[in-house]
């Protein structure tokens, strides 16, 4: 099953085409990618260049169930030839891409709750102009992209080894990943938390495009939780994490084998709300969008 079109002539007030607008280049990008071959990601040789890729779910996980007969990807993501950084000219020698599905097959292969053989991957050779476009094309026209704004963390670099630094969204749902063994769990959501996010992003996911879906998905993006946990700020003497929700801060730590003992942490004196979008955007702030 495939998501419908995007509408070409949004935003023109006469309706007119833009064959250069974003939603066109989106459907186009889109196309192009799906027309490319759907290989198995444990099967996927060595090659050359830069381009966009899109990661699929063929298990059986019942989480991801819905999404594992349909053209909507967990993940998408790119790797470009040049360094922009420094106005290099590209190489187009280099397996830049290939590396980056090779780092993401690794870090699945890591996760306790996955397997490498339930995964496809599609991909698309560009020249650097279209890819940072094409990026944020494929991730408007598949919104929300699971693994790229509701589940962040899979596509990022590890953020050091402080024991402070918090589970990432994917490392609570999927652990295993070494990086992450001694982290402190979310500080935002429970695992069961998690999963029902994952749940409504599906639903959303399947939608016709128009104006329930982008309503449906602004709700998501502005639902408000209260967090389990926050460093204090950096003018505190005190540097332990402030716990809001010890009940919750108790069991998710157990759950991944860390301890937290009451000595190590202390609880808050006031509940905290903390706005989702603040925390953890949808645009993949927790990744940083680099993968790099």
């Amino acid at each position: 099953m495939s998501i419908s079109s995007p509408d070409a002539s949004s935003g023109d007030p006469y309706g007119r085409f833009n064959p250069l607008g974003l939603a066109q280049t989106s459907e186009n990008l889109r196309s192009a990618l799906e027309a490319q071959p759907q290989v198995a990601l444990t099967g996927l040789q060595p090659f050359t260049g830069a381009g966009l890729y899109a990661l699929y779910y063929r298990g059986n996980l019942p989480i991801y169930q819905d999404l594992s007969e349909t053209l909507v990807p967990l993940y998408v993501g790119k790797a470009e030839a040049g360094n922009s950084s420094y106005g290099d000219s590209p190489s187009e020698r280099k397996p830049k891409l290939y590396k980056r599905i090779e780092k993401h097959r690794t870090s699945i292969s890591e996760a306790s709750n996955l397997s490498v053989e339930d995964f496809d991957v599609r991909y698309i050779l560009l020249d650097d102009v279209w890819i940072v476009l094409g990026e944020r094309a494929l991730l408007r026209a598949y919104s929300p992209v699971l693994w790229n704004t509701l589940l962040t963390g899979f596509g990022s670099n590890p953020p050091g080894e402080a024991r402070t630094n918090p589970r990432s969204f994917w490392d609570t749902l999927h652990p295993g990943r070494p990086r992450a063994a001694n982290y402190l769990c979310n500080r935002l959501l429970t695992r069961n938390e998690i999963e029902v996010r994952i749940k409504e992003g599906i639903a959303v996911s399947l939608m016709t495009p128009g104006v329930d879906r982008d309503h449906a998905l602004a709700q998501l993006r502005e639902r408000r939780y209260q967090a389990i946990w926050s460093l204090p700020p950096k003018a505190n003497k005190d540097k332990r994490p402030i716990v809001y929700r010890p009940d919750a801060f108790i069991e998710e730590n157990a759950a991944f084998g860390v301890s937290a003992e009451s000595e190590t942490w202390r609880a808050a004196h006031t509940t905290s709300a903390v706005a989702e979008s603040d925390v953890e955007h949808f645009d993949d702030e927790d990744d940083q969008n680099s993968d790099e």
